[in-house]
């Protein structure tokens, strides 16, 4: 009789198993639904982005906004925001609400992600913030292609179709998401010396290869019009060296994990960007959701806070711009939305500078989950 159970709940468990599989398997990017539901489940009983009334107009544009210079001329905003790693980054009203009030606070850089599933939702913010005066001709929007898209073909399709998405005759910039993709055969080959590694199924077949074949396909979409500038993200040095040496389009952006507790490797990273000219773009600049309430509750940052008459947040914001390296605070709310925006009417001295680089030394580095370290 219990063997019997046993065996029945051992067909039921297998059974929901393999449904769960072939869902995730029937999504273009498996790891996304993941993502998404997670996220939604986290924001059961929280409120979402409050509407916009219709009484809302353009405010100006933050006095003393830093822009970066990109190849193609461009002058990316250092101030934006992520449409990532929140429940309301990913519940259609609230992506609608969020990037048409940020719009309407004066703020200009939109970055999202082909994985973020979010683009239809992105674009109607976009639509309706021109509908109600803000020019597209001020507006930086950021997305990227997932490594389950890499390729010269599959990538071309993905970021037509994210245009399409986006409603967008154009964008600004296009980011490789990743070096890696998050696969199992990942740590097969990586950690038990696979050989072949998680593109074999691909067209292009392997790692660098696929990563060559994604960045001919960016440079053919700028040449064509549709992307203006290309970029990474998550990259390590030796990965955006293989690129460098195609020939190619330039590197405009990477995109990575930073604040004051930076490990070395991202710190030689910024530096080698730096070096070449490749702007930087820092996310979970505030701790990321899992050291959010950490890093802002550091002593240094506090005091600092306090000093300057500002939240902790603005703080680490502020520090993020003085390393001439561009944010994308991500927000649901307006009001933190508005903070995020008003770091510009401060500076840090050279010793305040020296006393948040000094953080890469707390002990709260350690607790930081850096993409790069699977990214080899």
């Amino acid at each position: 009789m219990a063997f019997g159970r046993c065996m029945n709940c051992c067909l039921v468990l297998a059974v929901l198993v393999a449904a769960l599989v072939g869902f995730l398997l029937s999504h273009e990017h498996p790891i996304a639904p993941i993502f998404v539901y997670m996220n939604l489940a986290m924001g059961i009983g929280k409120p979402k982005t409050e509407a916009v009334g219709d009484d809302v107009k353009p405010a100006a544009r933050p006095e003393g906004e830093k822009f970066l210079s990109l190849p193609s001329g461009a002058s990316m905003p250092a101030n934006g925001i992520g449409m990532c790693c929140r429940p309301t980054a990913y519940e259609f009203e609230s992506v609608r609400r969020t990037v048409l009030w940020y719009l309407l606070l004066g703020g200009r850089h939109i970055d999202t992600a082909d994985v973020y599933t979010n683009h239809v939702a992105v674009g109607q913010g976009i639509r309706d913030a021109i509908a109600r005066g803000v020019p597209r001709s001020e507006m930086f929007v950021t997305t990227k292609v997932w490594p389950d898209s890499f390729g010269f073909a599959s990538t071309t399709t993905a970021v037509r179709r994210m245009a399409k998405e986006l409603g967008l005759d154009y964008i600004d910039l296009v980011l490789m998401h990743a070096p890696r993709n998050l696969h199992p055969r990942l740590l097969l080959h990586t950690k038990f010396g696979f050989k072949d590694d998680e593109f074999v199924n691909h067209d292009c077949r392997n790692q660098t290869a696929c990563r060559a074949e994604t960045w001919r396909a960016l440079s053919a979409l700028i040449d064509e019009g549709l992307v203006k500038d290309a970029g990474v993200s998550n990259f390590q040095v030796h990965h955006m060296k293989q690129l460098q040496n195609l020939g190619l389009k330039p590197i405009s952006v990477h995109q990575m994990q930073y604040h004051p507790w930076v490990s070395k490797t991202q710190a030689e990273v910024v530096s080698f960007c730096h070096r070449n000219k490749i702007a930087i773009t820092a996310y979970f600049s505030l701790g990321g959701f899992n050291n959010l309430d950490k890093a802002l509750g550091v002593d240094i940052v506090h005091d600092m806070a306090a000093a300057h008459k500002k939240r902790p947040g603005q703080i680490l914001l502020r520090w993020a711009l003085e390393n001439n390296v561009s944010i994308i605070p991500g927000t649901g709310n307006p009001k933190h939305m508005r903070e995020n925006l008003d770091i510009y009417g401060f500076s840090l001295s050279s010793a305040e500078m020296e006393k948040l680089n000094s953080l890469s030394g707390h002990p709260m580095a350690k607790e930081f989950f850096l993409f790069e370290d699977l990214a080899v």
